[in-house]
């Protein structure tokens, strides 16, 4: 079916993976290629899958890169037709959200579900407030409220981020993944994960991306509030789901979104830690499933 890429140093990245994972991405890449829509004066990088009566709005996670999630894309995109972008580097939270609404304009999607995990769930949790009205349903994943106190520490630490060496800002963003590299995880696409995630790190993320999806945390929490009462007379329904073990929603931060949301329904899965969609797959998508249908 070809390589995956002519680029030698990143073909070397994927080196260790199952044929048959490598396949599954080939399939993929073949099928939902990425597209690019300029909004804004601003190149967006997005996949729309665009089969499928209901659509489905899942942006990235702290990588900036929709791809690294395939595995869930490909899942979902059995159902609904999915539209999920890179993040373009948007300092301000009203840009991505104004920007968001213009790219499913153009794509011709009126209401739709946001589901966001780690990073993207923040933005989900920003984009059912700005418009209420298009969002009927929301998934929200291993990610508490948006954090003030972590925000302000970001807002300290942006001049030195300008000038660290990219080794260290990726690191920072990889974290997520790391204890999941060194836990025994039986499942086929792991490999080919980090390959994606050293793929997106090492060739496709550049400076200027990492510290715009800083940035636009600080704009969150700065020029933002969130109280249980915002939602208060949104008809839709949310969904939201943690790992009793993540470090990053421990239980005094799933009582803080439990009391943030008291309309979601909330799952947490026992053992789980931030890579709940790998350590528990079927019973995370069993669960998603089911809600999305319901």
């Amino acid at each position: 079916m070809g390589l995956l890429t002519s680029n030698p140093k990143i073909a070397r990245l994927y080196d260790q993976v199952p044929e048959e994972s490598l396949q599954r991405l080939r399939a993929f890449r073949q099928r939902y290629p990425m597209q690019t829509m300029t909004i804004g004066g601003r190149t967006w990088r997005f996949i729309d899958t665009r089969e499928g009566e209901s659509a489905l709005f899942i942006p990235a996670g702290g990588t900036t890169i929709a791809e690294v999630s395939f595995a869930s894309l490909s899942h979902f995109a059995q159902r609904y037709r999915v539209i999920s972008p890179d993040y373009p580097p948007i300092d301000t939270m009203q840009e991505f959200l104004d920007g968001t609404l213009q790219l499913l304009d153009r794509l011709g999607v009126g209401s739709f579900t946001a589901m966001g995990g780690s990073y993207g769930g923040w933005m989900v949790q920003s984009l059912v407030r700005h418009c209420p009205e298009r969002v009927h349903k929301a998934v929200i994943t291993v990610i508490g409220p948006p954090n003030p106190e972590n925000s302000r520490q970001l807002a300290k630490m942006m001049p030195l981020f300008r000038v660290v060496p990219m080794f260290l800002l990726r690191a920072m963003i990889s974290r997520s993944f790391s204890r999941l590299e060194s836990s025994d995880i039986d499942d086929p696409d792991l490999e080919l994960l980090w390959a994606l995630v050293k793929e997106a790190m090492y060739f496709r993320v550049k400076r200027g991306d990492l510290i715009a999806a800083m940035k636009r945390l600080v704009d969150q929490t700065e020029n933002y509030s969130f109280a249980s009462d915002d939602l208060k007379d949104w008809p839709g329904s949310m969904l939201m789901l943690f790992g009793s073990e993540d470090p990053s929603t421990p239980a005094e931060v799933r009582q803080a979104m439990r009391m943030l949301y008291p309309q979601a329904e909330m799952v947490v899965f026992e053992g789980g830690e931030h890579g709940i969609g790998l350590t528990h797959k079927q019973a995370y998508y069993a669960a998603i499933d089911a809600f999305l249908a319901g």
